[in-house]
């Protein structure tokens, strides 16, 4: 059940490692989708309201905002999505790259990038209206925590489907070595 729960979270938050993994027609607007972000977005709500003791009315508010920021988050990833998509086709190895395509997806990945940090910004406004400063840390705590167990789950299936080791040539931008800085 807890998979269950974190493949959800994955599939509400459409992170751009899990929407490359995904069969289409089976994905995050494939049948059932909805039924499980339903479920999925529940049982959040009820772990969070657990931890951070909300009142009715910040409860009421919590989900009001939650609601409209995931799907709002998710088209932004969505279309961050497509972008990294339309970047792997131009690196494809032995095929030139258009050198005027990879500039315009570059900065169009910045500006994505951009736009989502300000969505968590914004997000952040507008809960710090009903929120005390503590139940926001739970908030952020609690959604980094999913995330990262979310993206373990998607590496060890990849590394179980791959025999334990990347294809050449598919490595995702969060999947790449991290280069080692000087200190």
């Amino acid at each position: 059940m807890r998979t269950l729960w974190i493949l959800g979270f994955a599939v509400l938050t459409v992170s751009p490692v899990l929407a490359q993994r995904v069969p289409p027609g089976g994905g995050p607007g494939g049948p059932g989708a909805e039924a499980l972000r339903q479920q999925v977005m529940m049982r959040f709500l009820q772990a969070y309201r657990t931890q951070a003791g909300l009142t009715p009315e910040q409860d009421r508010r919590f989900t009001e905002v939650l609601r409209r920021s995931m799907d709002q988050r998710r088209d932004l990833q969505q279309r961050q999505q497509q972008l990294w998509q339309a970047l792997e086709g131009q690196m494809r190895p032995g095929v030139a790259a258009n050198p005027d395509s990879v500039t315009k997806l570059l900065d169009a990945i910045v500006a994505q990038q951009a736009a989502l940090v300000e969505q968590t910004r914004s997000e952040q406004r507008e809960y710090a209206q009903f929120l005390n400063p503590v139940q926001r840390g739970q908030l952020v705590l609690m959604t980094e925590r999913l995330q990262q167990q979310v993206q373990d789950l998607i590496r060890r299936r990849q590394e179980i489907r791959q025999g334990g080791r990347m294809q050449p040539g598919r490595m995702m931008p969060d999947t790449m070595p991290e280069p080692e800085l000087p200190l």
